[in-house]
Order: structure tokens, then sequence, then C-alpha cells
């Protein structure tokens, strides 16, 4: 059964190199921490070819960082009114990127974390981490979901999301996951089910529609504003990323986990031209963590 339990969220991690497309998700982050009063944690990681020259250095390393960041930080709070009256507080680690995002987020529980997806400066390259196979390691291990940002929103908002659909066994709790989302951000879903010639030798495209048809009425019975979409198309992440555009999405949500090979595999492929590709923020969410939520 779907865990239908509210969404909260006390503290939002964001990992910072005062880039543009990571003061974006500051600003993004912000914008989600006023609707719960959540905590913002800025999490800078200085990362060294010479770490294990490094490591009687760590904590004043880290100290010495964490100064210049702090004065950095001050500047940008007084410059972005947006931060106003938020808690936000910084840390400082050394180490491999996708390795203390996920580290900080288990210490602190953090519930969400908010990244750009590329674009750095100085000696943190998260850019590299973000795009491509440790970008996905990060979203697959961390222990929450997490919210990608490729560039800055147009709208400081999150009012319209697009769910993908799939035929997986597992779908209806995808759907139950996604709708705690929509009531959390009080939004409408744009529950889109693409299916591809090559998928069609495996999945029975009357499955994919009946799914679609019960998941519309599940989120209509919670009272979510829904609307349903079946397209056919060559490319699963091509028809998402589209739709995104055509139907003005705030947010994509992608929920993946528990799937057979076949499906994983497919999902994978789709999952990473999303995330790196999509001109609105992708919302990351991995099953597992909420067997236990």
């Amino acid at each position: 059964m779907a865990n239908t339990t509210p969404v909260t969220l006390k503290k939002i991690l964001v990992p910072i190199d005062f880039s543009e497309i990571s003061l974006a998700a500051l600003d993004y982050a912000a914008m989600i921490a006023q609707l719960e009063d959540a905590e913002i944690i800025l999490l800078h990681v200085f990362e060294s070819h010479m770490q294990n020259a490094l490591l009687e250095m760590r904590l004043d390393m880290a100290e010495i960082i964490e100064k210049g960041i702090e004065a950095k930080f001050a500047e940008i709070k007084e410059k972005n009114l947006n931060l106003a009256g938020i808690n936000i507080r910084s840390k400082v680690a050394v180490g491999k990127i996708h390795a203390e995002i996920n580290h900080i987020a288990h210490e602190e529980e953090v519930r969400l974390i908010v990244m750009g997806t590329h674009g750095v400066s100085g000696v943190t390259n998260i850019g590299k981490y973000v795009i491509g196979s440790n970008a996905y390691r990060t979203i697959l291990n961390a222990p929450c979901p997490i919210i990608t940002l490729r560039e800055a929103p147009t709208r400081r908002e999150i009012r319209n999301i697009l769910v993908p659909v799939d035929s997986t066994p597992e779908s209806m709790t995808k759907i139950g996951i996604a709708m705690r989302w929509a009531k959390f951000f009080k939004a409408r879903v744009n529950l889109l089910a693409v299916t591809a010639f090559f998928e069609e030798l495996y999945v029975d495209v009357k499955d994919v529609t009946n799914k679609v048809h019960e998941a519309e009425v599940m989120l209509r019975d919670e009272g979510v504003d829904v609307s349903a979409h079946i397209i056919r198309h060559h490319a699963p992440s091509d028809s998402v990323l589209e739709a995104s555009v055509t139907l003005g999405a705030d947010l994509v949500v992608i929920v993946s986990g528990q799937e057979s090979q076949i499906s994983e595999m497919l999902f994978g492929s789709t999952a990473r031209n999303i995330i790196s590709e999509s001109h609105v923020p992708v919302l990351s969410i991995n099953i597992k963590y909420y067997e236990n939520d």
C-alpha cells in the first residue's frame, strides 16, 4: 500500500559553490523552505586531488574555507531578499562531492536536496559530478529526494507537476509518492504515459492505458487536480521533455526503484536524459526511501 502521509521538510540541503546555477538552486530551495518554515543547510565541498596529504589538515582547511564562505554568503543574503527570514547555516567538507553530499544528508537527516546540474567556479567542481554517471550515482544513493536544476526556473512557484507513468507493478506506489508531493505544493498533476516501439515488445499498451486511468481516478479521489496524457513516441525522454514545455510544467517528478531489469534499463537511460536536458527542475525520488518513511 502506498504511503499517504504528508510530506514534511524540516531540513533542505543545498550544495553550493556560488556559481550562477548553485545560487539559482539556493533561491529555489528558499521558495520551498518558506512553504514549511524549513531550515536550509548550505554545503560547500572542497575537493582536492591530494586528499590523502590533506587528511591531517581537514579541520584547519575546512575552517579556513568556511570563514570565506560565511563572508560570501553574508553578501548574498544581503542582496537576495528571498532569503530573508529563513534559518540558514553552512557546512564545509573536504572530499568527493557526491560522497560528501550523501554523508551530510545522512548525518543531518535531510529530507530534500536541491542542487544545480552544472556550472561551477573555483576549486570545487560540482558540474563534473552532477552531469553523467557520478551525478546519477549521487541521485541513486542519496537518502532523500533530490531536485536538480539545469537552469534558473522561469517561475518561482510549483503549481503544475509532470509525472511520467510506466506499466510496472510498482506504478501505483509511484503515483502515491507523486501525490504526496503534489499535495505538499498544492499543485496540479499531469500524468504522462509514453510508449515506444521497442518497449511495446515487452509491454501491453492497453495495460499502460489502464494504469494511467487507474492513477487518474486515484488522484481525483484524493482531491488532486489531474489530467492524463498518453503518447506514442520513439524516444520517451524526448516526449517527457517536450511535454514539460507544452504543458507548462514547473516540476518533473521521476520515481525509480524496484523495477524489473528491463524496466530499470529503460528507465535509467530515460531518467539520465531528462535530468541532464530538462529546462524545468526535476525531482528524483527512490521508492526504497519511502518504505519506512
